[in-house]
């Protein structure tokens, strides 16, 4: 059964932000990302695989609500992600070619499982000097890009790089510990002022396959 995982960790970063008087223009932009009811985006992932010299490319839509995340993926497999605060699901929808029941993966988040969160740890709760260092900004066309280290070792990323145009996120790249590189990119990012609570509400349905990590 294929998951997806590792791509919660963004989620982190947008909620790892405090509100505070002299925030950097970082911390302000993911600040607003963090204290918003809801936030939603399309978003491109695209992953070029070390060993296998291959590039795969998902397409889907993210949800945030603060503490809460939902990642929607259409292309290429049917998958669903959900953080409602406590509890990860990992959705496996069959295919057309391979029918069968729904595979569900139920999980904790925990010192082991952090790293597979990357998104939500980027957005947790406290300003990002407390969890990653800045290394340096760059200007590149409409966009700054901002490059950070984590300051442990339990995420195993390196060469993190987010870009900001706009004062939105457009985009997020790093990467993993044994050299696969991920490129996130986002387009028509929403805030709302209402929350959309059942969004983040999930329950297997009976026939799934529910497997706990």
């Amino acid at each position: 059964m294929k998951f997806i995982l590792p791509f919660l960790s963004l989620f982190t970063f947008f909620a790892n932000v405090s509100a505070q008087a002299a925030q950097s223009p970082l911390d302000e932009v993911v600040s607003k990302y963090r204290t918003s009811k809801l936030v939603s985006m399309d978003v491109v992932k695209t992953v070029k695989s070390k060993v296998l010299s291959k590039e795969t490319k998902f397409v889907g839509k993210i949800y945030l609500s603060q503490s809460k995340f939902r990642w929607d993926t259409d292309t290429p497999e049917k998958t669903q992600i959900i953080f409602d605060g406590k509890t990860i699901w990992n959705v496996q929808h069959p295919s057309a070619e391979l029918p069968g029941p729904i595979q569900v993966a139920k999980s904790k988040v925990d010192k082991n499982t952090k790293k597979q969160i990357l998104l939500a740890t980027l957005l947790g709760t406290s300003e990002v000097k407390k969890n990653f260092k800045v290394l340096k900004t760059e200007v590149q066309k409409d966009e700054k890009l901002y490059f950070l280290e984590p300051k442990g070792s339990d995420l195993q990323v390196k060469d993190l790089v987010i870009h900001i145009a706009s004062k939105k996120i457009s985009g997020i790249s790093f990467k993993d510990d044994i050299g696969n590189q991920t490129d996130m990119n986002f387009k028509n990012v929403e805030f709302s002022k209402k929350e959309k609570s059942k969004l983040f509400n999930y329950a297997p349905p009976k026939d799934a396959q529910v497997i706990t990590l």
